[in-house]
């Protein structure tokens, strides 16, 4: 879970320094919109202009399936990103992810 709450927060921090608080906020919020959709309990993940706090997934007792809401998270953001602000900064972001996966 350190993992990816790590890769978030990085997502977290370079996407506000691209684009700014703002629409950060906004691709997070479409994020987990999205995320809610097919998780329900992803309604358990929080954010501010501070960042993403993915505490209280932890309240599951569920690690698989915290891990898919946290995959499914990741994933969205990028595709999101992607869509925003095209390939390049969504790919570097991928890579991010594929690194956190192997490890």
């Amino acid at each position: 879970m350190d993992n990816f709450k790590n890769l978030i927060n990085d997502m977290f921090i370079s996407t506000e320094r691209a684009l700014g608080i703002h629409i950060t906020l906004l691709i997070i919020e479409r994020t987990l919109w999205k995320v809610r959709e097919k998780y329900e309990e992803a309604s358990l993940i929080s954010y501010s202009d501070e960042g993403i706090v993915l505490d209280k997934l932890n309240e599951l007792n569920d690690s698989s399936k915290i891990k898919l809401i946290t995959q499914d998270f990741i994933s969205n953001f990028v595709d999101i990103l992607s869509c925003l602000v095209g390939q390049q900064l969504a790919n570097e972001l991928t890579i991010k992810l594929e690194e956190s996966r192997r490890s």
